[in-house]
């Protein structure tokens, strides 16, 4: 499916990719260790390709952005921090929230507060290198509500926007490793059972770049219900994590192993859609 999206929209994602160059995730996990793959020089390159500057104005570069950080399974923090102005906290846990002053608590009917976490936090362990701790918070003092609503709607287009690229990049992996693989005397590819998988999670993908784009046409100072933004959220967190799981049948064994870097989107795919279910249940 081809989507028709602004040429100064394509441009900044492309800024925004150019920005990450070379940058990975760790390829090999210590297992049952804590993790935490925020990249201070990452966040300077996208400073200054103007990622910072986006969040009050319009959703478009916001979604645009967050495909190429999705494709990159860059850390979540570069969206939480920017969309919610701390790292996102859900009942004790934070985040990336291991040296952060402050963090973002949802509320009830998408409001947020502000809270101040306390300095004792213990470290837990996790394979997405979302750098979960676990603190007491206290401090807390809700936004406006008009502050609140469009840091969530910044939040949602962009959580939309990376499972859309984390679906996109797994799924390109595997169309590159079925191409080339040979199984019984003929490609993956070829296989009818294979071209079914593929095409499922195609029309994923495509769903979820659908999603994210329609998130990016919601003005900020517009309210959304639980209603209308938690559907979404909670399709696109299983969707994605399907075309990262529909990723691993199809390479075998063989996506079990590191070097291949399935592994990678799965782990954040998993991560991102529990978190997001966890905001969608405490701001109900």
């Amino acid at each position: 499916m081809n989507f028709e999206v602004a040429s100064e929209l394509r441009l900044f994602g492309e800024s925004v990719r150019a920005a990450i160059g070379d940058w990975a995730p760790a390829a090999e996990p210590e297992l049952a260790a804590w993790l935490d793959d925020r990249d201070d020089e990452l966040s300077r390159r996208l400073e200054a390709a103007g990622w910072k500057e986006l969040w009050a104005t319009e959703l478009g570069p916001v979604v645009a952005g967050a495909i190429e950080l999705g494709r990159a399974a860059a850390p979540v923090s570069l969206l939480d921090e920017e969309a919610l102005g701390a790292p996102l906290a859900v009942g004790r846990r934070i985040r990336h929230g291991v040296r952060t002053e402050a963090c973002a608590i949802p509320q009830p009917a998408w409001g947020l507060a502000s809270a101040r976490p306390a300095a004792e936090r213990d470290r837990e362990p996790t394979l997405d290198g979302s750098g979960t701790v676990v603190a007491t918070v206290s401090d807390l003092e809700p936004l406006p509500a008009g502050e609140a609503n469009a840091r969530w709607s910044a939040w949602t287009a962009a959580t939309l926007g990376y499972l859309a690229g984390l679906a996109g990049a797994a799924l390109d992996v595997t169309l590159a490793h079925a191409r080339a693989r040979e199984q019984f005397g003929r490609r993956l590819s070829a296989m009818p059972a294979i071209q079914a998988r593929l095409a499922d999670a195609a029309l994923h993908r495509d769903g979820l770049l659908l999603v994210a784009w329609e998130s990016a046409v919601v003005e900020p100072s517009v309210t959304l219900t639980r209603g209308q933004r938690a559907p979404a959220l909670l399709w696109a967190g299983a969707a994605a994590r399907e075309v990262t799981a529909s990723a691993h049948q199809v390479h075998g064994a063989v996506g079990f192993a590191l070097e291949t870097g399935i592994h990678r989107y799965y782990r954040r795919a998993k991560a991102v859609q529990v978190w997001a279910a966890a905001v969608c249940d405490a701001c109900a």
